[in-house]
């Protein structure tokens, strides 16, 4: 598969399941219209002490967004089977959301920074 630096691709590993998201400028939009904020700041707070009923929100709108419908407390239940403190998944998420910040041909720079960011994290625990 080549890289596409418009529509860029993550695998979320969640409750047992890989959601395939998808990267535009609607889900943009999605998130910071739904969390009331600049996505940057989304990114940001996701691992550094976003409330666990924020991240199931932020969860819902991105696997929305990418095709995969899910309500907020669908997304509460995939977060309480994986754990409310699932430092993995929220890297995940913020790994997703950094990479579709990224301009677009520094793309595939940021999903290899965050691929090794993620191997080192999942190595550590």
């Amino acid at each position: 598969m080549t890289f596409d630096m418009a529509r860029p691709h993550y695998i979320l590993p969640l409750a047992g399941k890989e959601y395939q998201l998808l990267g535009t400028f609607a889900l943009i939009e999605a998130v910071e219209l739904v969390m009331r904020e600049y996505v940057g700041s989304v990114a940001v707070r996701v691992v550094n002490g976003m409330p666990s009923h924020e991240t199931a929100k932020l969860l819902s709108v991105i696997l929305t967004s990418s095709g995969h419908p899910v309500t907020t407390e669908e997304a509460k239940e995939l977060i309480w089977r994986d754990g409310v403190a699932n430092q993995v998944t929220r890297m995940h998420l913020y790994s997703f959301l950094k990479i579709c910040l990224a301009p677009p041909g520094q793309r595939e720079a940021a999903a290899t920074e965050m691929g090794e960011l993620m191997g080192s994290l999942k190595a550590s625990l």
